[in-house]
């Protein structure tokens, strides 16, 4: 198909992709991710592709929130392949984590993104000033795009989530557009988690 091209113009293509559910209400049960059980707090984060400096931005808040509060789990959702966010998050950080609280999930269907609600952006999420500026923001603090992971699709929206011991939603955002990244500290306070 197009396996000839650059990753990265790759995921510039146009994609087909699964049907987008409703986004989880406040105190419905969560979705389920494999191998995930709900038994503490736990930030669900959604993030954008591999090489993405905002996907970056989000572990190194999810970093500071795990290394801040040992009563948190974390996990992480990429839409690429299983070795490329693997390789894409120990590039990123992915060391500096509790290994027993942190999950990995790749999801290269984007079918758990889906099932939490999260689907395209529109033409204006991805070029926008108001991300044009986000991305300004990060190159100052010395993170920049790296080179986009086999798998990834930019038009991907992401988004996160905080969920209680029961297992129930208490708090999720979904960007408005690629550079809309969550302050997980806060969304943990703002759920009361």
């Amino acid at each position: 198909m197009t396996s000839y091209l650059p990753y990265d113009i790759q995921s510039l293509l146009p994609r087909g992709g699964p049907s987008v559910a409703s986004l989880p209400a406040h105190g419905a049960p969560a979705p389920s991710l494999p191998g995930v059980r709900f038994s503490r707090p736990t930030c669900v984060a959604f993030v954008r592709h591999c090489g993405c400096p905002f996907a970056e931005a989000e572990v190194r808040s999810l970093r500071d929130v795990a290394q801040a509060r040992d009563d948190v789990d974390i996990v992480i959702i990429t839409h690429s392949e299983q070795d490329v966010a693997q390789e894409w998050f120990k590039s990123v950080g992915g060391d500096d984590f509790p290994q027993s609280r942190v999950t990995l999930l790749a999801d290269s269907t984007r079918e758990l993104y889906a099932a939490w609600g999260l689907g395209a952006l529109p033409l204006t999420g991805l070029f926008s000033w108001a991300m044009v500026g986000e991305l300004r923001a990060l190159a100052s603090q010395g993170i920049k795009n790296r080179r986009t992971g086999a798998g990834s699709w930019r038009w991907q929206n992401s988004g996160g989530f905080v969920v209680d011991a029961a297992g129930k939603v208490r708090w999720h955002k979904v960007a408005t557009h690629a550079g809309d990244t969550v302050d997980y500290a806060a969304a943990l306070k703002d759920a009361g988690v």
